[in-house]
């Protein structure tokens, strides 16, 4: 876990958007998505729901 996924992780809590926390981090979407794909593998849980239309946080994400 490093600072970057945690700064990742607040702004897509925030927007629940990849889309939208990448501009606003200035760095890539695949960045975005691979920092909270690391941080979910760290944890060992899923922070977040994600379909095509739709980003939600998992109930261990709000917890997190």
């Amino acid at each position: 876990m490093n600072i970057q996924q945690l700064k990742c992780f607040v702004e897509v809590s925030k927007t629940l958007n990849f889309t939208k926390a990448s501009q606003n981090l200035f760095i890539s979407q695949t960045a975005v998505s691979n920092h909270i794909k690391h941080l979910e593998e760290t944890l060992g849980f899923h922070l977040f729901i994600r379909n095509k239309k739709h980003v939600q946080l998992t109930q261990q994400g709000k917890i997190f």
